[in-house]
């Protein structure tokens, strides 16, 4: 087995150091590992392209928020290319400049979130995810509104009555979410019904409604229904589905296209 370089043993310390303390600041960092700032610094950009951490003003704190939620943190490396696939797809063919979004909370939308900050789109995001607003906080090209409210720990999200009634309260161009479960008789599913009422506020306050899910969701049932296959614009996947659960939903009368890698300009 070949042996870790320092980089990595240096790395997977940082990781650590995240775990134990959640936030944990570029000085914190050089104190500890003896290291210089802008070792540290090109150490969090490295982690931070992986999806691993999220880079924040000044430090680091760990994707997932691991010393609450395991799982969440497992989910930021699964499905990591479909994901990108979508994020980008969505960035050059979708949003425009100017226009007034919002960003549902989960994996998929923290990807769009990095997409848009590289880019550098001038938006305004309305979101309920404290991830995609720690992203999008890099930037002053985006003009961001986060929801406020009760802290969900697991989904790293406002999710309860005060950011419903926030969120009612506002007018958005285009909704994105993502879902755990796309099927043409049951539509989109999740499988916390705590967050099915923020995401149909979010919808209805929007001009647009569009589901960016990776393929692994589709012919999926899960728990609560969100919203019927009929009662979104589109959905936009990876290239990984097949042509028969393409034909499937399209026959439906569902709006699906395919991310593709080709994007305009």
């Amino acid at each position: 087995m070949k042996a870790k370089s320092k980089t990595d043993i240096r790395r997977q310390k940082i990781r650590q150091m995240l775990i134990s303390n959640n936030v944990v600041s570029i000085n914190e960092f050089c104190q500890l590992l003896k290291c210089s700032e802008s070792t540290i610094r090109n150490d969090l950009k490295y982690l931070d392209a992986k999806g691993l951490i999220t880079r924040t003003y000044g430090g680091a704190v760990l994707n997932g928020n691991t010393r609450y939620n395991v799982a969440m943190n497992t989910r930021y490396g699964m499905n990591v290319a479909a994901k990108e696939e979508i994020a980008d797809y969505i960035v050059h063919n979708v949003l425009v400049d100017d226009s007034i979004i919002t960003l549902d909370s989960g994996t998929t939308m923290v990807g769009i979130a990095k997409k848009i900050l590289e880019a550098s789109l001038k938006l305004t995001v309305i979101t309920t995810s404290l991830a995609i607003a720690e992203v999008l906080n890099r930037t002053a090209n985006i003009d961001l509104y986060l929801t406020g409210g009760r802290l969900n720990h697991i989904k790293e999200a406002f999710i309860d009555q005060s950011a419903i009634e926030f969120v009612s309260s506002m007018c958005s161009d285009l909704y994105l979410f993502s879902c755990d479960g796309v099927d043409i008789e049951k539509g989109f599913t999740i499988g916390d019904p705590e967050e099915v009422a923020i995401k149909k506020a979010m919808s209805q306050f929007s001009k647009r409604t569009i589901c960016a899910v990776d393929s692994s969701k589709i012919d999926q049932i899960k728990l609560k229904k969100i919203f019927d296959i009929n009662d979104i614009e589109m959905i936009i996947t990876d290239t990984a589905v097949s042509e028969k659960k393409i034909e499937k939903l399209r026959s439906a009368g569902a709006d699906i296209i395919k991310a593709t890698k080709k994007t305009q300009a």
